[in-house]
């Protein structure tokens, strides 16, 4: 039992929150504050991400946002939602989550945090939304006194893009340790921008941070930013990559994709998947809960075994070669070629 002063701690696992402040960050982002319902603070790694189960409609909808917050601050949690074009999940929460409304959340987790991997100079990196899990991780530096030299480069399309803009600002001009880069595609003409514009290369990267090959990256960013950070990251030399990528997964209908019947075999229930849609989708709107993270089958979390029947997967690496050969298949991003069965 805690004691009488001492606030009990919510660690992960099913819960729900209450959303008690939006907070409008640019034109088509949002904030979003999170108390736990039974008055819990949060215990979590600065970088880590929540996995929210969202109710829109008839379906449920798993959902992984990096924690945008700092753990040295524990009443609340929050995240920054960016709109995405055909997001399900994204256009819900910036178009209808109201204070007072009611989340369910699955768990917090993930490897790329400042506790489990510590540098002794890092680099931030990040592009449009991927801003989220490095201010967390800035702010933990910044609330602690921890004098480490950091460099934080953030890539946006405009300045009126730029996510916690006035906060990165504030934080440069405060902390010594700290050096904040903005760059934007395009100024569009903005009064008083005094960033660098330009898209990341690796002659940017070398201007801008001439200790590279001393620093550690940190990055994160939607798939295409990541993609150009990895190969600049390699042009360049530093001392190591870690990342994060994180972005809601855009399910696209292929009439090539059969969908069909699925039976869940240790559960008993049967279940249809649309053509274009994933076993996962499929089983969370049959009232199964498979667990789930990254949504893009990097995490492989979402793993279950493939009885009877064919998929087609994305897999971007969250399966190893044994597990594969053992018939498992990533629930977030397979969808069937007619009817299947699975072990869930």
């Amino acid at each position: 039992m805690p004691a009488a002063n001492q606030q009990p701690c919510y660690r992960g696992g099913p819960a729900t929150l209450i959303c008690k402040a939006v907070v409008e960050e640019t034109h088509d982002a949002k904030t979003f504050v999170f108390e736990d319902s039974e008055n819990r603070s949060f215990d979590f790694k600065p970088g880590q991400y929540a996995t929210f189960k969202l109710r829109i409609g008839d379906g449920v909808y798993p959902r992984a946002y990096s924690i945008c917050s700092t753990p040295t601050r524990p009443h609340n949690i929050q995240v920054t939602v960016k709109r995405v074009p055909g997001g399900l999940a994204s256009n819900w929460l910036n178009d209808d989550l109201r204070p007072g409304m009611k989340l369910e959340i699955a768990d917090i987790g993930g490897r790329f945090n400042y506790l489990d991997i510590r540098a002794n100079k890092p680099l931030f990196l990040s592009g449009g939304s991927g801003v989220t899990p490095v201010i967390s991780m800035l702010q933990y530096i910044n609330d602690v006194v921890d004098p480490t030299d950091v460099v934080f480069v953030h890539f946006a399309r405009t300045p009126k893009d730029i996510i916690f803009h006035d906060q990165l600002e504030f934080i440069g001009k405060r902390f010594k340790n700290v050096k904040i880069h903005l760059v934007v595609g395009k100024t569009d003409d903005e009064p008083g921008f005094r960033g660098a514009v330009g898209h990341i290369t690796a002659e940017l990267m070398r201007s801008l941070v001439p200790d590279h090959a001393e620093r550690e990256i940190f990055m994160c960013g939607p798939e295409g930013f990541m993609k150009a950070a990895r190969i600049v990251a390699n042009q360049i030399e530093v001392a190591a990559i870690h990342e994060e990528s994180f972005g809601e997964k855009i399910v696209v209908e292929d009439p090539g994709v059969l969908g069909g019947d699925v039976y869940f075999s240790l559960s008993g229930k049967r279940g249809k998947c649309a053509p274009g849609q994933t076993l996962l989708e499929a089983a969370l709107n049959a009232g199964i809960w498979i667990d789930s993270s990254c949504q893009q089958g990097v995490c492989g979390s979402c793993k279950v075994k493939l009885a009877q029947g064919a998929v087609d997967m994305d897999d971007f690496g969250g399966l190893a070669d044994d597990e594969s050969a053992e018939g498992y298949v990533l629930a977030c991003c397979s969808r069937p070629r007619g009817a299947t069965s699975i072990e869930a």
